[in-house]
This record gives structure tokens, sequence and C-alpha cells, in this order.
């Protein structure tokens, strides 16, 4: 049952009158129906094996206005925007775990994530409740090997919000609602459905030995992360040698960090405002701007 908010509540091994102690948000960032990221979300449902309900939003569908940059959520405002982007924080905030699937477009996660990651302030309204609850990321790409960047933004997405990164997959399928045809994918379905709800810490056999992140940035004789800034190197053996920790990410309190040092920088903006302001004056009639003939 899919209403025009996109949450589409279904319920998984039992009745809708059944109650059940653990709720799954689904986040599907496809808007295609019945394609690979609803479907794979769904099959990873259905082959968990704690009692739960699976609750569905389809990211495409929400009004997601782009941020305007007023700072007001820093200084704890309310939002000037009257959209979904507080439904979508509450239902995460509301749920016991989280699957996220999306296609990968150009070598990138679907727009829509880039949306809410530009609203991210509010992110820090709720990082105490949403703190390590467990989370798998699927990327779902078409040609052999090209996945791009996708994996980076649904890692920060789920970093920022302090998930538990409990997986980040990447699975092949190009036509629409192929993605259970493969048997193989069906399998993975099953592993990723025991890894969300498993004890313990996630094991990250590649990429960044802090994060898990595969974008890095070569420095000399060490790799810098691109998500968390963690500095590591590699020895003959292959082995990833841990040299530092980029310090981005962490528990909510670590993280305030972040918000209070934007904070000061409204301050040290009103302090140089008009020596700022004196620079950019020259450059207001510099140029002409062209406007597009859409209304």
């Amino acid at each position: 049952m899919e209403n025009n908010s996109g949450l589409n509540i279904m319920t998984a091994r039992g009745s809708a009158k059944a109650k059940y102690p653990k709720r799954i948000l689904g986040l599907v960032g496809s808007p295609r129906k019945l394609g690979n990221c609803e479907v794979f979300i769904k099959d990873i449902s259905n082959n968990i094996e704690t009692p739960h309900e699976l609750n569905l939003i389809r990211l495409p569908s929400l009004n997601i206005q782009p941020c305007n940059a007023c700072y007001g959520c820093i200084m704890e405002n309310p939002c000037p925007h009257s959209d979904d982007m507080g439904f979508l924080l509450d239902t995460i905030e509301q749920s016991d775990a989280i699957i996220i699937a999306t296609p990968v477009y150009y070598l990138g996660a679907h727009s829509v994530f880039k949306k809410i990651l530009d609203r991210g302030f509010l992110f820090y309204n709720y990082i105490e409740k949403t703190y390590e609850k467990p989370c798998i990321l699927i990327n779902i790409y078409g040609i052999k090997d090209r996945i791009g960047m996708s994996p980076q933004m649904l890692m920060t997405f789920a970093s920022f919000l302090c998930l538990n990164i409990k997986a980040s997959v990447h699975i092949e399928a190009a036509l629409p609602g192929e993605i259970l045809v493969n048997k193989s994918n069906r399998k993975k379905a099953k592993k990723l459905a025991e890894l969300l709800f498993s004890d313990g810490d996630t094991i990250r056999k590649y990429g960044c030995p802090y994060c898990g992140c595969d974008i890095v940035r070569i420095e000399k004789q060490k790799f810098i992360c691109t998500l968390c800034h963690s500095h590591f190197s590699i020895n003959n053996s292959g082995k990833r040698i841990k040299i530092k920790d980029g310090g981005i990410f962490g528990p909510p309190d670590h993280m305030y960090k972040h918000r209070e040092w934007l904070r000061g920088m409204k301050g040290r903006f009103l302090e140089k405002r008009r020596e700022i302001l004196k620079s950019t004056i020259p450059y207001k009639d510099v140029g002409k701007w062209v406007k597009s003939p859409t209304p």
C-alpha cells in the first residue's frame, strides 16, 4: 500500500495485525516500482528470521527542497522549508534498522541522496537516537565494474547519521527487476539478512581500515580516505596499516564538535562582514546571467 508520502508499509512473516518487536526501514533510491532496489530490499526482509515489520520509503517521490544555506538549523531555529525532510528523519529515528538501496546513474547514486545530504545540518537533531542503528548499503549497477562513486555517497549518508554500517555491497543488475533472476544474488540477500542484526563490529576487508570506503587519494607513501580522511598504508604483504584517524565520524558528542565549529563560523563572518562585502561588491555587475526560457 503506497501513499503520496512515499511510505509503503508491508508486513513480513505474519499478518498485518501482528505486533513485531523490530521495525526495519527500507529506503528505496529508485523511482521504478518493483525495480531492482525495491525487490532486493524485500528479499532481504523475507530472509530475516527476527520477527519484524518492513516499512518502505521511495526517496525520489519525497519533496526535498535544496538547502538555502541560512544556517538556521545550526542555530537551533526551525528550517524555513516545509517539506518531507522531517518526515524522513523521524521515520529513520523510529526504526530499529535501515536498508538503503540505490541504482547507479552515471557512476553515482541517485541524486536524491545528494539533496538529502545538503540538508545534513538537520541530522544533528537526530543522531543521539540514530547512533549505532544497524544498516545495510546496496549499490545496484548495470555495467560490469562500473560502480563509480555511488558507495561513497551511501556511506556518507549513513556515517553522518551515525548508523552502524554492517555491510556495503555492489550488485550487478541492468534490466529492471532482474536482480533475483541471478541465484547468486538470492544468496547475497540471505547473507545480508543474517548480518543486519548480527552481533559484533563489521570486518572491513577492503578499502579504508577505519571506515571501509574504497575511494582514496594517494599522497607520497600513504593513502588518504576521501570519506573519513584517515591515513593508512599497505605493507609488502598487502596488509593495511593504520596511521591516523581522520576524526570526522564518531559518537554524537564527537559529531557535535563540528556543529560548534559551524556556529563559530557565523560569528567570524559577522566580524569580517564589511571586509568581505568590500571585496565582493566590484563583481556585482560582472557578466550576464542567462535565464531559462521555461517559466
